[in-house]
């Protein structure tokens, strides 16, 4: 960590630099103490003057361990020289006034002072500790020297100030060459890390729980937090949690609305006392949130990336700008996962209705050419009809019946399915039996029933109340799911019709023990055309179902398939209570 005081960061090798220097310097003061020097007679007359010995000897035992603090610490470049200025002041100052002040050869040391302060701190304070520094020796030189010389005093006053200055302006260089150096390595560093951003991005495709797992990941990577999650707006413009790495937080879970403009700042940082801290923080040492809204491409709210801090320290220029493009670059990949997604969606129904479509055809042209084959049959005996014996004729006759009849519930299922879906059906609700009117379904059914041999099992409570429902379309409804009830059964099977009142509504089921539904066909069992794979044999059009779904949602009801106790599919219908006690009379 660099003192507040630096405006830019030194290179690490600051320290090795300057020992290096300060070592020149003892070797310089060295050479110079030895061409100055006089034999018989010394360069200055002071009491105090000390033996040259003595003074390299002291430089050399403060030197060293000065050397090895330097290097292990590296005081200039982490910001903290203090130690290092303030001794080498002081004993620069001692050795300077004790081996003849103005004169003195030590001078030299001096010199490490000055380059610590200028390399140490902002070029304001260096220039006005040099200052302070240069008029420190100053007065000590002309206080300790013997025979002092102005010009010689004022001369290293403005060499050393000249020094001092030339010294700053070289360590403002430093540190600007260092700036821009840490600058481009944060960049490449930036760009490696969003390029390996990118690359995960891609490798998981267009799917959106992959593609929110690698932003949450990386977010929370990249700035050390606690934790990262993705909340995205729903249509009443509360917000859901899609993804989240802490446990705090599930998945689909409610954060309601949140006091931030999606449309405002490209990164919101809000701390635990401001007004803009929202509700869902539930940790207690979560200090900071950094959100960055997500938008589409077209610059629509997709919702948040909300990351949560320990620390309240700010953030650097590098993780606001870090954060931002990972914000922009997580709009654009949610946005296109969820494009891929619904384009997914729209294929997979395209190709269902393509699949109906050719089962409908195909049913459509089954259903249509077994009948106008056996008229087509029988048209040659009309000519004959009143020649041939009576069980003979009665055959005929019977047979164009059954056949004209099933021409006219296919025709009538057509027509039907299309004023359902242009809204075209209307209504005429009473209060109505349940219970009688599906015993008279049941009777209606009883040729086709013996048929089969299928036994019926009704489970109607004597108290059941009465349904608000239209009675022609009640047995239309009720008439579909017994006939496929009879449909699928097996010889000798069973029907089961039961009815329970439930809240404000009556739920009547058809069970049977033909071969069942596959779970996974439910959901379209009742679209129109939908055909389940294993009856395609003899499933019809497909229009049964469907218009016995819109039939129960135009009366207010639901409609559903389910697994039954009889080991098939029980469909199971909710009608309205009446609102009245009128029940309809029993034909």
């Amino acid at each position: 960590m660099t003192s507040p005081k630096l405006s830019r960061p030194l290179p690490e090798e600051t320290d090795a630099y300057l020992l290096a220097l300060r070592w020149g310097m003892i070797v310089a003061t060295a050479i110079m103490y030895w061409l100055v020097r006089v034999p018989a007679k010394p360069l200055v007359a002071h009491p105090l003057l000390l033996d040259p010995r003595m003074v390299f000897a002291f430089l050399l035992a403060y030197n060293v361990p000065l050397s090895f603090y330097s290097l292990r610490e590296r005081p200039i470049a982490t910001g903290k020289p203090w130690l290092p200025l303030l001794s080498d002041t002081a004993i620069a100052l001692a050795l300077v006034s004790e081996t003849g002040g103005h004169l003195s050869a030590f001078f030299l040391v001096y010199l490490i002072a000055l380059i610590e302060a200028a390399l140490a701190f902002r070029w304001q304070t260096a220039l006005v500790l040099i200052v302070l520094l240069d008029a420190l020796q100053l007065l000590v030189c002309s206080l300790t020297g013997a025979d002092v010389n102005a010009i010689i005093v004022v001369n290293r006053f403005v060499a050393f100030l000249v020094f001092g200055i030339s010294a700053v302006l070289f360590g403002e260089g430093i540190r600007r060459e260092e700036a821009e150096r840490q600058e481009a390595a944060a960049a490449a560093a930036r760009e490696h890390t969003l390029n390996e951003i990118f690359f995960r991005l891609g490798e998981s495709g267009m799917n959106p729980q992959k593609v929110l797992r690698v932003l949450l990941d990386s977010a929370q990577q990249l700035l050390n937090a606690a934790s990262a999650l993705i909340a995205l707006y729903e249509e009443d413009g509360s917000l859901k949690v899609a993804a989240a790495t802490s446990a705090h937080y599930e998945i689909g879970e409610n954060l309601g609305t949140l006091p931030w403009s999606p449309r405002g700042e490209p990164l919101l940082v809000t701390r635990r006392n401001d007004t803009a801290w929202p509700a869902f923080v539930r940790q207690d040492d979560i200090r900071q949130l950094l959100a960055v809204p997500l938008h589409s491409a077209t610059q629509q709210p997709l919702g948040w990336l909300i990351v949560e801090m320990r620390r309240t320290t700010s953030l650097t220029t590098t993780d606001r700008n870090l954060l931002k493009t990972l914000g922009l670059e997580a709009g654009l990949a949610l946005h296109n996962a969820q494009l891929y997604t619904r384009e997914q969606a729209h294929v997979q129904q395209l190709e269902r209705f393509s699949e109906m479509r050719a089962n409908f055809f195909s049913a459509l042209g089954h259903e249509l050419k077994t009948p106008l084959t056996v008229l087509k049959t029988l048209s040659p005996s009309l000519s004959r009809l009143p020649d041939l014996p009576p069980e003979t004729r009665a055959e005929i006759t019977e047979s164009i019946q059954i056949n004209l009849e099933r021409l006219d519930l296919l025709i009538n299922e057509l027509f039907e399915s299309l004023r359902l879906e242009a809204n075209m059906v209307t209504l005429h609700t009473v209060p109505l039996d349940v219970a009688a009117r599906v015993h008279r379904n049941l009777a209606a059914l009883l040729p086709v029933l013996e048929q089969k041999s299928l036994r019926t099992e009704t489970d109607l409570p004597p108290d059941l109340p009465p349904a608000q429902a239209d009675p022609r379309r009640f047995d239309q409804i009720l008439g579909n799911l017994l006939h496929n009830a009879i449909k699928f059964s097996p010889e000798g099977g069973v029907i089961r019709v039961s009815a329970r009142a439930e809240d404000n509504a009556i739920r009547l089921c058809v069970d049977d023990n033909g071969p069942g539904i596959p779970f996974e066909e439910r959901e379209h069992i009742f679209n129109k055309f939908a055909i389940v794979a294993q009856r395609k044999a003899t499933a019809g059009v497909g229009l049964g179902l469907f218009i016995s779904r819109e039939l129960v949602l135009l009366h207010g009801g639901t409609i559903w398939a389910e697994d039954s106790l009889l080991g098939g599919s029980r469909f199971c219908f909710t009608l309205p209570l009446a609102a009245d006690s009128y029940t309809e009379t029993k034909e």
